[in-house]
């Protein structure tokens, strides 16, 4: 609430103080702010200041979930590829009609995070250049009745022990 309270005055007034500094100083800035949370009732419990709300509201777009525009998920999953192997120093993979929709069938609770993650992870673990629909169904993270990763989520055939363990290292 005291950061909400700071926040809104440098939005309203366009000012700010130093942490330990006692001189306010002008800032001339534009913020965009994000969200998974739906503010209206975060305003009603009490959460959300409601005129900081209507002041950063300026223009709100709302992004559905990742399972409601499944017709994103091949164009995401070919980025992140690309992203992932130049990340990973690993050659460019391909990705087989049948892993990609076996990514389209699944409902991501994590959303595009989630999505992001689970292809570095069949970069690094995917031996071969092209990740087969086996290989997704391998990883694809079996969501436990606590919302965790499956602990046997990360094995895959052929990749080297050490590669899995720095996976699960990462992971943790």
């Amino acid at each position: 609430a005291a950061m909400q309270a700071k926040l809104l005055r440098v939005l309203q007034e366009g000012e700010i103080e130093r942490v330990g500094g006692h001189e306010i100083q002008r800032v001339d800035v534009r913020v965009i702010a994000a969200t998974n949370k739906v503010l209206g009732n975060e305003i009603k419990a009490g959460r959300f200041r409601e005129d900081l709300y209507y002041r950063l509201a300026v223009v709100p777009i709302e992004v559905p979930p990742l399972r409601e525009r499944r017709e994103d998920i091949p164009q995401l999953v070919a980025e992140f590829v690309r992203l992932a192997c130049a990340a990973n120093d690993r050659r460019q993979k391909a990705l087989s009609e049948g892993a990609v929709g076996l990514l389209r069938a699944y409902d991501y609770p994590g959303n595009v995070r989630e999505l992001r993650n689970l292809i570095e992870r069949l970069v690094i673990l995917t031996p071969s250049e092209e990740v087969s629909e086996s290989d997704v169904r391998v990883l694809l993270p079996l969501v436990s009745e606590r919302g965790g990763a499956s602990p046997t989520s990360l094995y895959s055939p052929g990749v080297p022990l050490r590669t899995m363990v720095e996976e699960a290292e990462r992971e943790l």
